[in-house]
């Protein structure tokens, strides 16, 4: 049986939006970006919600 992994991207009070709405306000140093790279590598399915699956879309 395979195993189902939930992962989020979140500050510590819950919100990830700037306060102007986006998402630009901070980048993820090398040893961050490295980790989530790695960790993706992983993973066999995606399961997007609609507006996700629009915005990356290309």
């Amino acid at each position: 049986m395979r195993s189902v992994t939930y992962s989020m991207g979140v500050s510590l009070d819950g919100y990830i939006c700037g306060p102007d709405g986006g998402f630009r306000w901070t980048a993820p140093d090398e040893e961050v970006f490295r980790f989530v790279t790695d960790e993706i590598r992983q993973v066999g399915v995606y399961l997007l919600g609609r507006r996700l699956y629009e915005t990356m879309l290309y």
